[in-house]
């Protein structure tokens, strides 16, 4: 479907919405539900993300809102409904451009009977609507999930190219993860910096993956190229498609009090934790057997515990290695002080099939080391110190590195 002017995508969805009638906003105020009556819930912003596989288009709320929508299906549009008292922000616009080639545009009416988003598809294709419940950081948001077609396909050639490439040409992979993207900011600078976490996480690892492909037979590959969200497991299950010799997260540290914390630390996985992070680990032993590979799931599950804590347990010594190496050539930089080598349940580091740490770089709520993950020359160097980290790591591991001339870069 080529792109239809805006006034004819607004003419469509008001003459769809029924009952519903338009409102215009009132010059630097919201457009308020008239003639309703109780709580009326703020359209708060209208929001698209593009990814490698689909694009996702975010409307959120200030509170929570029921919706009448298709849960999935395959079409040219897609209308969410909201049949509640709702108001739109001054600053959402009633029509938004995407134009990434996969949605043209999202249509946004307000009337008394609630409110209406047409979401419009340059061509048919498979989406899905879902509620995100608000969290600590986040607030309530409706979502569309639009897939690019053969967009899954492309991707899972491209991984398993890296994998060819990698046994073809003895290289050494190593998988990069940038922290957060997409609808996930992470933590944020004080307001002075202005800077997200997710921004700084995507800098430092391009630029680590920049040094890694310095040195020959060892290449560096993002599990993210961009702004964009990545399931927490798709992460390390990426790396383990492209058969990744090791995986390295990168972020930002944060606490909930103003320039307090500082300093850099590394982590590695932890087995044992308190409460929910105990039940996710007893689950990823349950699911062992996907991870083992070749065992069937009716086997039974004492030799696949077995199997897998073999592994683990080799995994989590060579995490441990690693993160050390890391911290040493980090630490070397005086601007921050090490805060050691620790351990914790994160999800995206609970692969058994490569040693796996996360790098606190510096603390974003702390206004001076803010400034420093602001710095392109501070990104630089931190890059530079976290790929010493991983090549020492070969040495002190005595894993091998093809001494060929450096292939092209992969993966991106």
């Amino acid at each position: 479907m080529r792109f239809i002017p805006c006034v004819l995508l607004l003419l469509a969805s008001l003459v769809s919405a029924g009952p519903i009638r338009a409102q215009t906003p009132t010059p630097g105020a919201a457009a308020e539900t008239a003639g309703g009556s109780g709580k009326t819930t703020r359209l708060t912003a209208v929001r698209s993300w593009a990814s490698p596989t689909g694009t996702r288009v975010v409307f959120e709320f200030s509170d929570m809102v029921s919706h009448v929508a298709p849960d999935s299906g395959a079409s040219r549009t897609v209308l969410v409904t909201v049949p509640e008292q709702v108001s739109r922000a001054a600053d959402v616009p009633e029509v938004l451009k995407v134009g990434d080639g996969l949605v043209d545009s999202v249509v946004t009416v307000i009337g008394e009977g609630g409110a209406r988003f047409h979401v419009w598809f340059r061509d048919s294709t498979r989406f899905k609507v879902m509620s995100l419940p608000a969290a600590e950081d986040h607030a309530f948001r409706l979502a569309v999930d639009v897939a690019k077609p053969g967009a899954a396909l492309a991707e899972t050639k491209r991984v398993e190219s890296i994998a060819a490439q990698k046994k073809r040409e003895k290289i050494r992979v190593v998988a990069v993860d940038p922290g957060h993207g997409g609808e996930d900011n992470g933590a944020r600078a004080p307001r002075s910096v202005g800077l997200l976490e997710k921004n700084v996480c995507l800098a430092i690892a391009r630029a680590v993956v920049e040094e890694l492909n310095k040195t020959p037979g060892v290449r560096g590959v993002l599990t993210r190229t961009s702004d964009y969200f990545v399931p927490l497991r798709e992460r390390y299950r990426l790396a383990e498609k492209m058969k990744a010799d090791i995986f390295v997260s990168i972020h930002a540290n944060s606490t909930r009090r103003r320039n307090s914390g500082s300093g850099t630390e590394v982590y590695f996985l932890s087995l044992r934790g308190a409460g929910d992070q105990a039940d996710e680990d007893l689950a990823d032993i349950e699911n062992a057997a996907d991870l083992v590979g070749g065992v069937p799931e009716q086997a039974e599950n004492q030799l696949v515990n077995i199997l897998y804590d073999v592994k683990r347990t080799s995994a989590l010594a060579q995490s441990q290695l690693l993160a050390e190496t890391v911290l040493d050539e980090v630490a070397s930089d005086r601007r921050l002080e090490s805060r050691g080598v620790k351990q914790a349940g994160f999800v995206v580091l609970k692969s058994v099939e490569f040693p796996s740490v996360l790098v606190e770089t510096a603390f974003i709520n702390n206004t001076k080391e803010a400034r420093l993950l602001k710095s392109k020359e501070f990104q630089n160097t931190i890059a530079r110190q976290i790929a010493d980290g991983v090549r020492e790591y070969f040495k002190r591991a005595r894993i091998g590195i093809s001494d060929q001339s450096a292939p092209a870069p992969i993966g991106g």
